[in-house]
């Protein structure tokens, strides 16, 4: 347990206070960052913890997520119940999908942000490619296109613009999507309003990656 620490926390849903792990930076180094921004680990991966889930009445969040409202509350109380599981120590992959999972559930019932949920999605996908598995992995992945796309279609203050169509077009690089794929990068390459320089190279050679393919 030297690798983890407690992080107190109060449940934004019952208010309840809790603890949950978090990885100490000094017990880990990073070994690889893909394209799609998975990270992967020497020692405890980061990933893993990045979802909280409160003891007292199951609910799950990120630092991300808003205060459900008072009907969002009431369907949260009605919908969900606590685990008979510990999230508050090390977390494998079954534990870290099932976390992730109700987070997805509890920001379907208070009705989050897409954004969000894509990117609870994607983190599934990157906890099936750390352990190996590349049919869970291709699975959520799809779950993360589906939910990047509506965000794309429907919110209006998105915020990392550019960073959201790269991962648009990566994620369909990856499920063999070309075409969109090419649509989604050639937007970040072209698109004047997006100035992250990052982004705007790593969509160039992604784009690359893909012509180099054919």
């Amino acid at each position: 347990m030297d690798a983890l620490f407690l992080k107190k926390l109060s449940c934004l849903a019952c208010k309840a206070g809790f603890q949950s792990s978090k990885v100490r930076r000094s017990k880990y180094s990073v070994t690889r960052v893909d394209t799609d921004f998975c990270t992967f680990c020497r020692g405890e991966n980061p990933l893993f913890y990045n979802t909280y889930i409160c003891p007292e009445c199951g609910y799950g969040f990120t630092e991300h997520f808003r205060a459900p409202r008072e009907k969002a509350r009431e369907e949260i109380s009605r919908n969900i119940s606590p685990f008979s599981l510990d999230f508050s120590g090390r977390r494998n992959l079954d534990l870290a999908v099932l976390a992730n999972k109700r987070a997805i559930e509890c920001a379907q019932l208070q009705n989050e942000k897409d954004i969000i949920k894509a990117s609870l999605y994607l983190q599934i996908a990157w906890f099936y490619r750390i352990e190996g598995d590349m049919d869970g992995e291709k699975v959520y992945l799809e779950e993360a296109r589906q939910y990047y796309q509506i965000a794309f279609e429907t919110d209006t203050e998105i915020r990392n613009f550019g960073r959201v169509l790269y991962l648009l077009g990566e994620i369909n690089r990856r499920l063999g999507n070309e075409r969109d794929a090419i649509l989604y990068l050639g937007r970040v390459i072209n698109d004047k309003s997006i100035t992250d320089t990052g982004i705007i190279r790593m969509a160039r050679e992604r784009f690359q990656d893909i012509r180099g393919a054919d």
